[in-house]
């Protein structure tokens, strides 16, 4: 016996149209996922950045020339040329030095390639610094974090 009726399932369009909207949805969640993972990246960063920044702070805080004048090694200044005069203040100078080597390799190795860390000293007479740290952001550009610094 031979029934004629209407089948049970789905035609071809339908499946067709089910699947495009299933890989649709599925490609838009890659998007999301990938958004994210470049955003908590970016975040790593950030933190990086900031924790060598704030230590920096702190050991800018603590070395003194007896003075009272910044330590102008830590911009970079060859600590002899910083301390020509005032052999008091060389020790200072040369412990600047070595912190500021300390630091550009410690964000060589927590931030992206080509990174760079940079102290600069507004007014060498008031014992302030600011520190920047620059690096390459995940989506292009380059991220800054200044932190002004007075001790």
């Amino acid at each position: 016996m031979l029934r004629t009726g209407t089948a049970r399932g789905f035609s071809l369009p339908e499946a067709l149209i089910a699947i495009a909207i299933m890989v649709a949805g599925l490609a838009g969640s890659a998007s999301m996922l990938l958004q994210t993972v470049r955003q908590e990246r970016e975040s790593g960063n950030r933190r990086a950045a900031i924790r060598i920044a704030s230590s920096m702070a702190d050991q800018l805080r603590a070395i003194r020339r007896p003075d009272a004048r910044p330590v102008m090694a830590v911009s970079g200044i060859d600590p002899d040329t910083a301390c020509a005069g005032a052999p008091a203040n060389c020790a200072a100078e040369h412990a600047a030095e070595q912190l500021r080597l300390a630091w550009a390799a410690e964000a060589a190795q927590s931030l992206p390639q080509g990174a760079t860390i940079t102290v600069t000293i507004p007014d060498p007479v008031i014992c302030a610094y600011l520190i920047s740290i620059a690096w390459a952001a995940t989506g292009g550009g380059v991220e800054r974090l200044d932190l002004p610094v007075s001790t």
